[in-house]
This record gives structure tokens, C-alpha cells and sequence, in this order.
């Protein structure tokens, strides 16, 4: 059986999918749960200030975030699984991850890196 991708790069992935995945969900419920907007340092980011100079409803940046981060958690175990089903739920999370700011963004690249560079084939595959 092939892999999407070898098993080195779902170690990394799997760091992708905790800190941009988790991180998305936790910040795109967090108003639903509390009342109140996510906000660090009084700053909402980059995401939620572009949706609401589009004149999106609020809580649309916020479902966005939470189902970019979903995508990640979500797919990774599929991945783990051998799976090529997850393999483009995983890659919408990391181009989503793209547009959550600088670091999330840094960890999309990786990700991106890993999904598209690190296939495993028959050349790579054990007997």
C-alpha cells in the first residue's frame, strides 16, 4: 500500500495540524462559548479585520477559522491511516492556514511542503 506521504512528514504534519489546526478551532468557537471575540492584545488579526472591511457578519471570519482548523484535525489521522481521501482536506487546511497571519501562515508552508514534496512511492516503499 502507498502512503500519501511518508512518515516523516505526518510527524510534521501533525505539528501543523496542533498548532495552526488547534489554535484555529479554539479561536474560531471561542466567541460562540464565551460571549465574547477572541482578541490578543485588543487585536482580533489580520482575517477578522479584512472580513469586516468586506462587510462580512462577524461570526463568518470565526466559523472560517474554526473549519480551516478542523480541516487539519480532521485529516492528519487519515493521512496516519494511509488514506488518500484526507490527503485534499489536509491541504485545504494548510491553504487556509495561509491567510490566519504569519506564524499559522509559516506552519502552511510546511505543510504544503510536506503534502506535495514528501510522497512516498513504490521506490520508497519496503517490500
Amino acid at each position: 500500500m502507498k502512503r500519501p506521504v511518508r512518515p516523516v512528514a505526518l510527524v510534521v504534519l501533525t505539528a501543523c495540524a496542533l498548532y495552526p489546526g488547534l489554535t484555529a478551532v479554539f479561536q474560531g468557537l471561542y466567541p460562540w462559548v464565551t460571549g465574547q471575540e477572541f482578541a490578543l492584545i485588543g487585536q482580533q488579526g489580520v482575517f477578522v479585520d479584512l472580513a469586516v472591511k468586506l462587510d462580512l457578519p462577524i461570526w463568518a471570519p470565526n466559523l472560517m477559522k474554526a473549519a480551516i482548523g478542523g480541516a487539519y484535525l480532521a485529516g492528519v489521522p487519515g493521512l496516519w491511516a494511509g488514506d488518500w481521501r484526507a490527503w485534499p482536506l489536509v491541504m485545504l487546511g494548510a491553504l487556509g492556514s495561509l491567510l490566519l497571519g504569519p506564524g499559522p501562515g509559516v506552519m502552511g508552508v510546511i505543510a504544503i511542503l510536506c503534502l506535495t514534496v514528501f510522497r512516498e512511492t513504490s521506490a520508497h516503499q519496503p517490500a
